[in-house]
């Protein structure tokens, strides 16, 4: 849709619903933050009292796993929008996305090796290297190619029946072995009292009781980009049908009636991980549930559009990158050794509290700093290499 000119409308409900999106990925990267990557299944491990526990219940239900799909989502959005408008203003689409790619990338690499391991951006960036070629396709095309992911991801562990095994095996007891125990202790005293090498070296080197797939890696990273393709494509798919510039449709009213099934389902895989039928029905629960909270912020959004909640996630979402960034290094300052060292930490609830207090803090910093500066810092880096110029304001204007 275009206004006056050459300036492409930007649609606010998509900055908005990528900022709530962050609120989200923070929270869910809280428990990697305070417990690693496995320790959150374990409450009883680090003492949690019972509120702690409740809270991580919470988190568990409504947060995790129901919120990457919906930054994956919007990012393919946007790679759309983005495409549109280079086109519009008679400029290379292809190499403008590779060089975005190749940056995200980047940014991830050194986002995963010195501040967090649970980095989502080098996956951005390798699958907006796979997918560049698809933003000026037709809505058929990207939906082919949704199906083709999904074969081949299946193909792939059709043919690989040890990475099949591994991911069989993966940690959903609660009880923990020795060796879980062992390892547990150890990455709380590396995390709490070591350097980033030290904490790099004990993750390439020390063996994992839990999910021992180092012979399984290439076929887990390619799995793993697979199968959140389909995300990404589904997003061009709203941008190309204009999802979220029409009216509430009767899609987005049924997503938000079966918001409780999901949440049921996800509470009774927390409470029952051994389940068969319970197993089965969790995928669908956890990603139709990232649906649902999209047709439910949409409806919010529009009947309530002048909400100042609205407008202060939308400025945390135009500085998405950049707040990204700066919830990993200051999260990591509270948890690692070279600030408070609060991993492996007891006290949940101050590390929700913690966390509601930063983001709060990040909704007046953004607010505050878009009234001085179109991009942030993060934002401009990739925008001067994506655009190929120290003014891609100007480049864009010419």
């Amino acid at each position: 849709m275009s206004v006056g000119g050459n300036k492409m409308k930007r649609i606010t409900v998509v900055d908005s619903l990528r900022g709530f999106s962050l609120i989200g990925i923070l929270l869910a990267n809280l428990l990697i933050f305070q417990f690693g990557n496995y320790g959150a299944s374990y409450p009883d491990f680090y003492h949690l009292d019972s509120f702690s526990k409740i809270l991580l219940f919470i988190d568990n239900v409504f947060i995790h796993g129901s919120f990457m799909p919906i930054f994956a989502l919007l990012f393919g959005f946007g790679l759309v929008k983005m495409s549109d408008s280079l086109v519009k203003r008679a400029l290379p689409v292809k190499r403008a996305l590779i060089r975005r790619g190749i940056m995200l990338f980047i940014f991830g690499i050194l986002h995963a090796t010195y501040l967090f391991s649970g980095d989502i951006l080098y996956l951005y960036g390798t699958i907006t290297l796979v997918l560049f070629w698809l933003t000026r396709r037709s809505v058929r095309t990207m939906i082919v190619s949704i199906f083709i992911s999904i074969i081949l991801c299946l193909s792939i562990l059709f043919i690989n029946q040890e990475t099949v095994a591994y991911l069989s095996d993966m940690p959903i007891s609660n009880t923990l072995t020795d060796a879980q125990k062992d390892y547990l202790t150890q990455e709380k005293i590396v995390n709490s009292t070591g350097s980033i090498s030290d904490r790099n070296d004990f993750f390439t080197y020390y063996e994992d009781p839990f999910l021992n797939m180092d012979d399984q890696i290439f076929s887990l990273i390619t799995i793993m980009i697979l199968f959140y393709i389909p995300f990404f494509i589904i997003g061009m798919i709203f941008a190309r049908n204009h999802f979220f510039e029409t009216t509430k449709t009767k899609a987005k009213k049924i997503l938000i009636y079966l918001i409780p099934i999901f949440l049921i389902v996800k509470a009774l895989f927390v409470i029952y991980p051994n389940n068969e039928t319970i197993s089965l029905l969790f995928l669908p629960a956890v990603y139709g549930l990232s649906f649902s909270y999209i047709a439910l912020f949409y409806h919010l959004y529009h009947r309530y559009p002048a909400a100042r909640l609205f407008k202060g996630f939308e400025a945390v979402g135009k500085l998405s990158l950049t707040n990204y960034i700066g919830q990993s290094i200051f999260h990591g300052f509270i948890y690692y050794s070279h600030g408070f060292a609060r991993f492996g930490d007891s006290n949940f609830v101050l590390s929700i509290i913690i966390a509601l207090l930063f983001f709060t803090f990040q909704i007046v910093a953004s607010s505050i700093y878009l009234r001085y500066f179109k991009y942030g810092p993060l934002e401009y880096i990739i925008r001067v290499i994506t655009y190929w110029s120290f003014n891609p304001k100007k480049k864009l204007q010419n």
